[in-house]
């Protein structure tokens, strides 16, 4: 990603406050507290219209809230912003149910859909063959993907150049194998293995590159130019990898919500609305010209 939606996507963190969101309203993030009362109201105008109360719920989704800009939470620490959260009430309209979202760590969100303590994850994550077999995905973003590093730091194209650098990635994020493997290949070719450090979220991944405890961080494209717009003259993107496959929304194997879901983005990407999200953060060249279920390309 240019300079340009890199310049574009910083300027709405610092001051985006789309209309969409309002149809999310002050239930954005979920605390046991607000989600009662969430359920409660919803019930209640179920009852008074003759809608059954399942299908007046709220929809909780589950979002790890470092994964700038996908979904972060606003200066007052409390409501979600982002790139999923606009979609989400987009999505919401066409449900006509209110998705609420959830923070969670990363590495805990599957095992969340499969306990059914969330009912859909709407994260930075990606349909894999592996995660396809715990659960259900609704395809909806291209995959684009590259390093962040230093201004010192050259030469890095691919995986194959991380020989001997320090890297760093959050728990449980799917480049963890592709490192290691990457790593094995550096130590059969007679050179440095690749230093591989985990983190609790993205936030403390950009703290230790910042800070100089890491040299490199392989991360999406929107993230890693969101990061670099916040330090210009720090850090810098370069090289790809991992540019086929798709970000997606994942549910518990065999939910009701799969088609609901895969239905209300096609109605999103056909009337426009979904296109004029991703333009309003800069990442219009990742869009699908449909949504896909379970469309796993590795």
């Amino acid at each position: 990603m240019g300079s340009a939606p890199a310049n574009r996507v910083g300027r709405l963190r610092k001051g985006h406050t789309m209309a969409r969101n309002k149809a999310i309203g002050a239930g954005a993030v979920v605390t046991s507290l607000l989600l009662l009362t969430a359920c409660s109201s919803t019930d209640s105008d179920a009852a008074a219209s003759g809608e059954s109360s399942s299908t007046a719920e709220p929809i909780v989704a589950a979002a790890d809230a470092s994964l700038l800009p996908y979904n972060f939470l606003a200066d007052d620490n409390e409501t979600f912003e982002g790139i999923n959260v606009d979609l989400a009430a987009a999505l919401s309209e066409e449900l006509g149910r209110e998705i609420v979202f959830e923070n969670a760590s990363f590495d805990t969100i599957i095992p969340g859909l499969t306990s059914g303590r969330y009912d859909v994850a709407l994260t930075g994550m990606f349909d894999t063959l592996e995660r396809e077999e715990t659960v259900d995905f609704v395809d909806y973003l291209a995959a684009k993907n590259d390093f962040l590093v230093p201004m010192d730091v050259s030469g890095i194209e691919s995986m194959d150049d991380l020989c001997g650098y320090s890297v760093g990635i959050p728990g449980g994020a799917l480049e963890a194998d592709m490192l290691a493997e990457a790593s094995t290949a550096c130590e059969d070719a007679g050179e440095e293995p690749i230093e591989v450090n985990e983190y609790a979220d993205l936030d403390a991944v950009v703290l230790a590159l910042t800070s100089g405890r890491i040299e490199v961080a392989p991360n999406d494209s929107a993230a890693n130019a969101y990061i670099m717009s916040q330090y210009p003259d720090e850090l810098q993107v370069m090289g790809a990898y991992l540019t086929d496959g798709y970000f997606a929304a994942g549910f518990a194997k065999d939910s009701e919500l799969v088609q609901e879901f895969n239905d209300a983005f096609a109605a999103i990407m056909e009337d426009g609305t979904y296109e004029e999200i991703l333009s309003e953060w800069g990442i219009d060249d990742r869009a699908l010209d449909e949504p896909i279920i379970n469309g796993a390309t590795f």
